[in-house]
């Protein structure tokens, strides 16, 4: 019973980094990315390195999400908000791209329950 608890406090910065995540895509956006950043600064110099994994890899995927789903969905706004194709190809877009980081952040979440690393790229997490 011991290790089961030492193992859940190890994790819980790496399980609360994916539910913030999650709660940036699904519920509250902005405001859990801001408290996201926030836990990544305070912790950068953490001596476990599953916390760190963890919140920088949350961290960097939201910033690609940025990227690609509001700076794509953006892009092809300005190239296709004129027909009705366009904007059903725009929201198709949105959908696809959302769903498929939505399922990244719950396989992450998945890891994090685990006490595992998570490595979406071909970088590992910075030591």
């Amino acid at each position: 019973m011991r290790s089961i608890e030492s193992t859940a406090n190890r994790n819980r910065l790496a399980i609360v980094a994916e539910s913030l995540y999650l709660i940036n895509l699904l519920a509250l956006p902005g405001i859990a990315l801001v408290i996201l950043c926030f836990l990544r600064w305070k912790y950068r110099h953490s001596s476990n390195p599953l916390e760190r994994c963890h919140l920088h890899q949350a961290c960097l995927i939201s910033g690609w999400f940025c990227l690609i789903v509001i700076g794509g969905g953006t892009t092809l706004w300005v190239l296709l908000a004129g027909s009705a194709a366009g904007i059903s190809m725009i929201l198709l877009y949105l959908i696809v791209m959302h769903t498929g980081f939505v399922l990244l952040g719950i396989f992450a979440l998945a890891k994090a329950i685990s006490g595992q690393h998570f490595h979406p790229g071909r970088q590992r997490c910075p030591v």
